[in-house]
């Protein structure tokens, strides 16, 4: 921009820079007020310890019924081999006897061949999911349009041709066009076995015909020469010699022999020289010379020249060039030539959209419609459910051929006596147990759990009963699970597991029976192992926050004040907490609720030596965490 000689640049310069100044106060004002704010702010903290939980495992509801003999039967499983035996009929046993030991031998190569059955089924489960993936990714075959078919065209009119056709070329044959040189031969059209004769050959060679009479040249005179009479002279008629007269005999008389034809002596040259002096007189059928032939039309000029033999298309000039071969007879050499098509610079796709419907072509892509594809993608789906329920299966049969081979070595569940041992093939033959010990003192359980508890629940664990009678709560130690399904089961499904699966009966022995009598019922609960640490946090949802940059907490720091800290988050437990998956928050830390007016980054930290035990599950809200 152009400013005038006399505008006064001074003012804007102050101008602008009093701008600027304006600017930098009022960011300078509003970082200093927010610091201000964040130093003078006290917001209160709590310890995590206070407003977070553990996770043991989820939990599962049966019942059973209390019982005060307590029999355990041993039943005999052909998949297991007995190696010894520790005690007899009539031994008295208590709950963790030795009474017999399995093969373990047997047992491990079951476990290894449940893991490759399992392996097995997972890659089957891989392929399916990759197979599908491809299904999905497959664009369906479409119909090429066929358009109607076009008229066909009015073909153009051949002329009609005006060569004459040869199938003997001879030095009377008119070319049908050309001057006879190198660049204009004479063209001929012909047949494809069409010969040529000596004379064409001669002419075309530029050699003078031996037969050929050459004119005499008169000799000039004093006197003048006598105009010939207009009136024809006839013909010298030959002479007729009259046969002799001769007395008639009886003797036949003989036919006059004609005169034989000397012949021609040999050449005595070779080479050109006798090539030109060969003769070409043909006889008549008598042997005698042929009377001369009128006078062609045309005779071809004396050579050397240029010809070219051309065969065409229904013979005719007009049509394509199939075939055809060049004589030079200066050169003695003779040139064959078709006619030359010349190929595209590019290769282009065949056109289809003129394409017999009844033939098949290949689009590039798939040979499936689209409802074809979304069958198959609907079938594969249907199978990749299947195969995961053999995964499912798979694992939980590796998980109970573990178990078998973890407890090879069966141990007693009551304290009491052996009462029967029989043989293995008579309890097999019976379907009876053949070990069987009979306990009388205390309460048991028998009550069912369902198979994908197997594994997470053990021999050992503790469960809860409540009576329905008395009201009373009772604590029972699991002595026995069943290596076999039940086939009608009393498990009570209350929505967390699968109520199609089986279940496999249990005993738990209740050690204070106070209040219970035999056949009462009991409601139980089963705390499932969980699958990730025990000491994993699990944060009450109200103090996470979330922003752009992730999931954080206001987290006190060495300095006292709360700092935005950011984590990591996995599942969400009774629908309140929420698992701390990083390493940047402990029980020991202090947060702070973070929302309200000085819920912000570097407010000071309040209440930390105010939060104790006693006020333990209380957040800073006073909410019950």
């Amino acid at each position: 921009m152009n400013l005038p000689a006399n505008f006064p640049l001074k003012k804007v310069i102050i101008t602008v820079v009093s701008i600027v100044i304006v600017i930098a106060l009022i960011i300078t004002g509003v970082t200093v007020a927010v610091n201000g704010k964040a130093a003078n702010a006290t917001v209160d903290v709590e310890q995590v310890s206070n407003i977070s939980t553990q996770y043991w495992g989820d939990q599962s509801s049966t019942y059973g019924n209390a019982t005060s003999d307590f029999v355990q039967e041993l039943y005999p499983d052909k998949e297991k081999a007995i190696s010894k035996i520790f005690v007899k009929e009539g031994d008295t046993v208590k709950i963790g006897d030795t009474l017999l030991q399995y093969d373990t031998t047997k047992l491990q190569l079951k476990v290894e061949s449940k893991e490759l059955e399992e392996k097995k089924k997972k890659y089957e489960l891989e392929q399916a999911e990759k197979e599908l993936t491809k299904l999905q990714n497959t664009a369906p075959y479409v119909e090429p349009v066929i358009p109607e078919p076009e008229p066909e065209p009015t073909p153009t009119p051949v002329p009609e041709s005006q060569a004459e056709l040869y199938t003997e070329i001879t030095e009377h044959s008119k070319p049908f066009k050309g001057a006879g040189t190198e660049e204009d031969p004479y063209v001929f059209l012909c047949t494809e076995d069409a010969v040529l004769t000596k004379g064409f050959l001669l002419k075309l060679l530029g050699v003078t015909d031996p037969r050929a009479t050459p004119t005499p040249t008169p000799t000039p005179s004093a006197e003048p020469t006598a105009q010939p009479s207009e009136v024809p002279t006839a013909a010298p008629q030959p002479t007729v010699t009259p046969e002799p007269t001769a007395e008639p005999t009886t003797a036949p008389t003989e036919a006059p022999t004609p005169a034989p034809i000397e012949p021609t002596e040999a050449p005595t040259v070779s080479g050109m020289a006798w090539f030109k002096q060969m003769t070409f007189t043909k006889t008549n059928e008598t042997g005698g010379e042929s009377v001369p032939t009128p006078e062609p039309d045309f005779t071809l000029p004396d050579g050397p020249f240029v010809a070219r033999f051309e065969v065409h298309e229904q013979d005719n000039e007009n049509l394509p060039l199939v075939k055809g071969w060049q004589m030079d007879g200066d050169k003695i050499s003779a040139g064959f030539f078709n006619e030359v098509i010349s190929e595209p610079d590019d290769i282009q796709m065949p056109d289809l959209s003129n394409a017999d419907p009844g033939i098949s072509y290949d689009t590039g892509g798939s040979m499936y419609t689209a409802e074809e594809l979304q069958q198959m993608i609907a079938d594969k789906k249907q199978q990749i459910q299947d195969l995961k329920l053999n995964v499912k299966q798979a694992a939980h049969d590796l998980e109970k051929a573990k178990l078998d081979l973890e407890n090879a070595t069966i141990k007693s569940t009551v304290n009491g006596v052996v009462k029967s041992l029989t043989d293995l093939d008579t309890a097999m033959s019976t379907s009876s147990p053949f070990l069987v010990v009979s306990g009388g003192d205390g309460f048991y359980i028998t009550a069912s759990l369902n198979e994908s508890l197997l594994g997470k629940v053990h021999v050992g664990d503790t469960v809860m009963a409540s009576s329905w009678e008395n009201g009373q709560m009772y604590e029972a130690e699991i002595v026995q699970i069943s290596d076999f399904p039940n086939d009608n089961s009393n498990y009570y499904y209350d929505g967390s597991s699968n109520p199609n699966s089986s279940t496999y009966q249990f005993t738990a022995r209740i050690a204070d029976a106070d209040g219970l009598k035999n056949g009462m019922g009991l409601d139980i609960t089963l705390q499932a192992a969980s699958d990730n640490a025990s000491n994993a946090i699990y944060l009450f949802k109200a103090y996470i926050r979330s922003d752009d940059g992730g999931k954080y907490v206001l987290k006190v720091g060495d300095d006292n004040r709360v700092h935005k800290t950011y984590i990591k988050t996995g599942k969400t437990i009774y629908n309140q907490y929420l698992e701390i998956k990083s390493d940047t928050l402990t029980e020991e830390d202090y947060v702070a609720f973070p929302y309200g007016t000085s819920a912000i980054d570097g407010a000071k930290a309040n209440g930390m030596e105010e939060n104790t035990d006693e006020n333990d599950g209380i957040d800073a809200r006073g909410l019950d965490a």
